[in-house]
Formats: C-alpha cells, sequence, structure tokens
C-alpha cells in the first residue's frame, strides 16, 4: 500500500476506531509482536498478508496498528543513532530476538507502558523454546540435555565457553541433564535465584511470586538472588525459593512429574483444585457451583485432553457439565439430584 493510499484508508476509518484509551490491551500486544515480525529482514509476503488480514479483521487491531505506528514515526524523528533503522543494521552476529527485545519494540512498548515484554505472549513469542497452553513439547540441547517444558512456557538457552545456563521465563521445566561430561557449570535462573544441577534430573516451576523445585535424581544446590541463602536438595526432596526467603525441604510430591507426562493425579483433591489445574491447560473459563467446590476426588485425569477429563470428573461425583461456550464450562449439581 502506498504511503498516500494508506493515509487516506487512516483518514476514513478515523471515525471507525476506538480511541487509545479504549484498546484492548490484547490488541496493543498482538500489534506489537506483528510489528516486530515485520521490522526483521526476514519477513516475509506471507506475514505481511497476514498481518493486514488481521488489521482488518477488527477495529480494535486496526486501532492498535496505527497507534504503533504513530509511535514508530516519532521514532522514525529521532537521531540515526536512536532509530531502530540503525539497530538492525548491527552486527550478524547479534541475534534478532535480542535485537529485538532491546532495540526499536522495547522503546516503543515502554513508550505505551504496558510492559509487554513480562506478557505470556510477548514471553512465548520471543523465547527460545516455548509452549502454548495445553501443550507439552520435548526439546533436545546441544550438550545432550533433555528438557519437557509443560503447559504455557517459556525458556532462553545461554551457552558459551563457560557456562551452561537456561532462563525459565515463565511455565515450568523437566531437566535430565546430559549423561557426557562437560567442564562448563549448568544452571537454571528465575526471578528467585539460580539452581545448581549435579548429575540429575529435577524440575522447576515458575510461579507467580516463587520458584518452586523438585529433585527426582541426583542433588541440586538451590542459591537465592540478592541474598546468601544457599541449600542442597537431594533426590526425592523439593523445596521453593522466594522474596522472603527458602521454605523448609518437604518430601517430593510424586503427583508433580505426572503432569509433565500429561496427567493430573489427584488423590483427595477439592473440585476447585482439579479444575485450576486443568484451566491450566486448555483455552477459556473453567467453573463450578459453589457448594461442589469442596467436594473431593481421586483419580487420574489427562491433561491432553481436558474436555475428556472434565467429563470423567463429572461422571466420578454425578455432576453435570455445562457447556456455555466451548471455551466457558462450569460443573453443577445434576438437576435431578
Amino acid at each position: 500500500m502506498s504511503p498516500s493510499s494508506a493515509n487516506t484508508s487512516r483518514e476514513s476509518s478515523s471515525q471507525e476506531r476506538t480511541s487509545p484509551d479504549t484498546i484492548p490491551p490484547a490488541a496493543l500486544e498482538q500489534a506489537s509482536l506483528w510489528m516486530a515480525r515485520l521490522w526483521s529482514d526476514d519477513a516475509t509476503d506471507a506475514q505481511r498478508k497476514a498481518c493486514l488480514q488481521w488489521r482488518q479483521a477488527a477495529p480494535e487491531h486496526e486501532s492498535a496498528w496505527q497507534q504503533l505506528q504513530a509511535i514508530d514515526s516519532r521514532l522514525g524523528a529521532l537521531p540515526r543513532h536512536a532509530a531502530r533503522s540503525e539497530l538492525f543494521e548491527a552486527s550478524p552476529q547479534v541475534s534478532r530476538r535480542h535485537l529485538l527485545q532491546w532495540g526499536g519494540v522495547a522503546l516503543l512498548v515502554s513508550s505505551l507502558g504496558f510492559g509487554l515484554p513480562r506478557t505470556p505472549q510477548w514471553q512465548r513469542q520471543f523465547a527460545d523454546y516455548s509452549t502454548g497452553i495445553g501443550e507439552i513439547r520435548n526439546v533436545t540441547l546441544s550438550d545432550g540435555t533433555q528438557l519437557r517444558l509443560d503447559t504455557d512456557t517459556a525458556i532462553d538457552i545461554s551457552f558459551d565457553d563457560h557456562q551452561r545456563r537456561l532462563h525459565l521465563l515463565r511455565g515450568g521445566v523437566l531437566i535430565t541433564t546430559a549423561t557426557t561430561a562437560d567442564a562448563r557449570a549448568f544452571s537454571v535462573m528465575t526471578r528467585e535465584g539460580l539452581s545448581y544441577p549435579i548429575g540429575t534430573r529435577f524440575s522447576v516451576q515458575q510461579q507467580a511470586d516463587s520458584t518452586r523445585v523438585a529433585v527426582y535424581k541426583g542433588r541440586v544446590a538451590l542459591e537465592r538472588r540478592g541474598s546468601s541463602d544457599k541449600m542442597m536438595l537431594n533426590a526425592g526432596q523439593q523445596a521453593a525459593m522466594s522474596n522472603a526467603g527458602m521454605s523448609p525441604t518437604e518430601p517430593l510430591d510424586p503427583t508433580e512429574l505426572a503432569r509433565f507426562q500429561g496427567r493430573l493425579v489427584a488423590e483427595g483433591m477439592r473440585v476447585i483444585e482439579v479444575l485450576d489445574t486443568l484451566a491450566l491447560y486448555r483455552h477459556g473459563v473453567v467453573r463450578c457451583a459453589p457448594e461442589v467446590a469442596n467436594r473431593r476426588v481421586s483419580g487420574v485425569f489427562s491433561l491432553e485432553d481436558t474436555d475428556r477429563a472434565l467429563a470423567s470428573l463429572a461422571d466420578a461425583l454425578a455432576l453435570e457439565l455445562v457447556y456455555r461456550t466451548p471455551l466457558w464450562v462450569t460443573l453443577e449439581p445434576r438437576g435431578d439430584s
């Protein structure tokens, strides 16, 4: 589209667009991701066409795009060394992901004030490895280390001559370290600190306000960020790190490992707890009537087919599933009970 026709299109649709204050944050997030893709040197015609289709799909999409374009125009008026054009002419040894993280998109996002680099969409888009909601993925790293990424997980990998580091941005990962000798130190970094495995199999979960580490084989040393707090976990133990400190060690919860295998093992769990776990593996809303929330259930439920899991839960407790839409499900008492 030529500049003149683009201007005409913007003018003709100005009355249809929502005001900047009412643009949904999700639309701004997606618009920023589209802009990041199209800024890169390897952007394809298919991506440009897909972006145009997304913009045309809803008025708020086009409004979000135009708001970001307005900021981009202001960036273009900056001195050359501050503009995004120089960022993408930098050394080819710098990855596009890192350019996008600290370059033009970061400046654009900070000017919006939405903190997009901390959102799930942003983290999954630009992480080295990631999974969507309900997805479980296996990854083998260059040193032979095996990862199993849980639902809604994003992780960056940083290997160099001196260290091998995984940065868990969100979600959870089951790690089986390589059996071959490697002099480089191996560690997993989260918001709360570092985990150093010693010939082991362990899992790390980045939770809302803490990091939980469980050791299935070998040992893992924990080091809390910003303090001298340290702890050694042996096989069969788990603990958590938070800003407040480290929790006491606890016996390993075997049901956690089952989650990485696509199963929820419930042993006397409350219905609301089962639903909260299933909700991590499906899109939409899962709720229950207040009178059934604290009923308890035992069983094994699929995390790979949450509709089947919900049906099994309803059958086990003689409850009824009400689908208001495919993405809005409520567990209620049966009408004849």
